[in-house]
């Protein structure tokens, strides 16, 4: 009886593998990441992304290129190097790596600093071929936190999945974190 129980089982697992996998092949056809393929796409800071020109200068386009936008005025202590004001524009629908995304404009002593630009978990990892092909290795590699390539001013965050871009300005602040969170991961 136990050998039959065992052949029985061996039976049944592999029946259900032929079950199974042309399941699996057909779930994954309906999970299809929504955004473009890498090639095609261009990692380079976005040409509306006019890093140091102030709020005016990105009414316009903030409202063609949005679907909505909010403005909010932040605590100048949540940036370092804010003096007068931390004011951020809240992006709705801004069309990134083939989707509309949520897009944070962050102006300090209006000047625009740094955008964040809101992603999938799932996309971190095309996003991060995209950014080695187009800026080389990456200068901070923090796991589970941020792959970051400073020379270029692009960042991907993976606590937080977004692509981060940066003004000069901007830059050698959060090189200084990044450089922060590499010293506790060591």
């Amino acid at each position: 009886m136990k050998r039959f129980a065992a052949r029985l089982s061996t039976v049944l697992i592999c029946a259900a593998a032929f079950v199974v996998v042309p399941l699996v092949s057909s779930v994954s056809a309906w999970a299809e990441p929504a955004y473009a393929s890498v090639e095609g796409f261009d990692p380079a800071p976005p040409s509306v992304f006019q890093f140091g020109a102030g709020e005016a200068a990105h009414a316009a386009t903030l409202a063609s290129d949005c679907t909505s936008f909010e403005r909010r005025e932040l605590p100048i202590d949540d940036v370092p190097m804010a003096t007068e004001s931390h004011v951020q524009f809240d992006c709705a629908g801004f069309d990134y790596f083939g989707a509309p995304r949520l897009a944070e404009f962050v102006f300090v002593d209006d000047a625009l600093t740094h955008v964040w630009v809101l992603t999938e978990a799932d996309e971190l990892p095309p996003l991060r071929t995209a950014f080695e092909v187009a800026f080389g290795v990456p200068s901070h590699d923090v796991p589970g936190m941020v792959t970051a390539f400073i020379p270029a001013r692009a960042v991907l965050r993976h606590d937080v999945p977004e692509a981060l871009y940066l003004s000069d300005a901007a830059a050698p602040f959060f090189a200084s974190w990044f450089d922060g969170l590499s010293a506790e991961q060591e």
